[in-house]
């Protein structure tokens, strides 16, 4: 049984490059006053081991029974989506695994820009068919140039 409840605030998604605020709520869930580590990571792959440089936040204190405490981290966004990995320590006799909680923040592409006219066209035609229209275009000027 978990010692812990955990809550991740984080955004739903950003665009590489771009700053990503973290916060995990930690509440001690038990009866009793205990020493607690915390550790707030960003992640590619959940099921990997956490490399040190994926860590953005450690903490280590006592937190009393049924009280709630915020820890804060921060990345910058990759160019894949990346998962907030909370993973919570206890100290009763020796640190033991308490509890861990995930969210993941969606990596959001920006959209290509358009060229006016072209997204009519290309609706109206259909990719393949603006496709074959671009090639016949390039070939015929090759001919007119080239005879």
């Amino acid at each position: 049984m978990a010692y812990t409840d955990i809550a991740i605030t984080a955004p739903n998604s950003a665009e590489e490059g771009e700053p990503v605020s973290v916060s995990a709520l930690v509440t001690n869930s038990t009866a009793l006053d205990l020493s607690f580590k915390v550790k707030i990571y960003a992640v590619q792959d959940i099921y990997a081991v956490p490399e040190p440089e994926e860590l953005i936040g450690s903490f280590e204190e006592v937190i009393g029974s049924g009280v709630s405490k915020t820890y804060s981290g921060s990345f910058t966004m990759p160019a894949w989506d990346t998962t907030i990995l909370v993973m919570v320590h206890r100290f009763v006799v020796y640190w033991d695994y308490d509890n861990s909680a995930s969210k993941v923040v969606s990596l959001e592409t920006k959209a290509l820009p358009t060229v006016p006219g072209i997204g009519a066209l290309a609706a109206a035609l259909g990719i393949g068919a603006l496709a074959i229209l671009g090639i016949a275009l390039v070939a015929q000027g090759t001919r007119k140039g080239g005879g």
